[in-house]
């Protein structure tokens, strides 16, 4: 496990074997040893490598059963490199197999109902329905905004989990051993609810229709756009039926829906342009103005929508000396300050 975590962490920062090898004075040979396991690394040289790497020894020397992953739902990212794209895909597997110890030591029996979690989609349209069926699993009214995503999934045991990675990164669900996985970056804000439906999207939507991967993000798209954004409820919002005007939707109006649903200025206009609401030439200048005043890109920050049933489990376990102090600092990947302000949210 120091090799592949060796791996890892070196595919993260980026560097080649030769370009790590440079930084430590040795020859590529011994880091391809230091990764495959057959050279262990004196005491010395692990501080070394950790420091390069910036990550903590305990972080290399960490060892979890780590499950494999089939990635069918991986989005690759362009402006990722190869080597940052495997150590992502490595630092996803990694956390996965963390969780699944915790529940193990939990002795956490979780009963995910694959039945009722999904779903046919006929068509595009059959995604307005379904997101209905979805928010009446969940409890929630077509007519109101979807208060904490997270902690709603989280109830219905799909277990969530936030990676610290600094690059782009959109998201990534998968089956592991029968139990439904969401992964999300911890610096998403209100891109990570758009993000959190459309993972959901990819593990209850059973598409009959033959779709190639971008209308597949297309539909899982409009799917957490209708889950986030009822069609009822932003009607309302906008007194649709009386307004006859649709082009006259003003950017303060965008900007207060973006901060009740919680999602992204961009989400709010281009779900308005899918019902009707607006047309082409507003939903065009809307995006304009947003360009002007630097919002087009800008992340909000007003959502603080964390998952916490890990943290819950691992503290339990600490409580009750299942597993040490130090045990609970690894499987969450905090400080140990971090650990007593039992807040690690950024």
């Amino acid at each position: 496990m120091l090799g592949r975590n060796i791996k890892k962490y070196r595919l993260l920062s980026g560097f080649s074997m030769r370009e790590m090898a440079g930084q430590l004075g040795v020859s590529h040979q011994t880091i391809k040893k230091y990764e495959d396991d057959t050279m262990i690394p004196n005491s010395e040289r692990l501080i070394e490598i950790a420091k390069l790497l910036k990550v903590k020894i305990s972080d290399l020397v960490n060892d979890y059963t780590v499950p494999t992953l089939k990635y069918n739902n991986f989005r690759k990212n362009s402006s990722l490199s190869k080597r940052k794209e495997e150590g992502l895909q490595m630092l996803i597997a990694d956390e996965i197999a963390k969780y699944l110890e915790i529940l193990n030591f939990a002795d956490e029996i979780y009963t995910f109902d694959s039945k009722k979690w999904n779903f046919d989609v006929d068509n595009i349209y059959s995604l307005e329905s379904i997101a209905t069926k979805v928010r009446k699993l969940l409890g929630v009214s077509d007519e109101c905004a979807l208060d904490n995503l997270t902690d709603k999934l989280e109830d219905n045991n799909f277990l969530i989990l936030e990676i610290d990675f600094e690059e782009k990164f959109d998201g990534f669900c998968e089956y592991v051993d029968n139990l439904a996985f969401i992964i999300l970056s911890s610096k998403g804000y209100e891109r990570n609810r758009f993000t959190l439906a459309h993972e959901l999207g990819h593990l209850i939507l059973n598409f009959k229709e033959k779709l190639d991967e971008k209308e597949i993000e297309k539909y899982c798209d409009i799917f957490a756009s209708c889950l986030l954004m009822p069609e009822k409820a932003m009607k309302r919002e906008l007194e649709v039926g009386q307004r006859k005007l649709l082009s006259n939707v003003s950017l303060n109006e965008i900007l207060l829906l973006a901060k009740e649903y919680q999602v992204s200025l961009n989400a709010v206009i281009m779900r308005l342009h899918y019902l009707g609401i607006i047309d082409e030439n507003k939903k065009r200048n809307l995006f304009i103005l947003l360009s002007k005043y630097g919002l087009r890109t800008k992340q909000l920050k007003f959502i603080k929508e964390h998952p916490t049933r890990k943290n819950k489990i691992t503290f339990r376990l600490e409580a009750e000396n299942i597993i040490s102090k130090d045990e609970a600092i690894k499987y969450l990947g905090v400080t140990t300050d971090e650990y007593f302000k039992s807040d690690f949210s950024n």
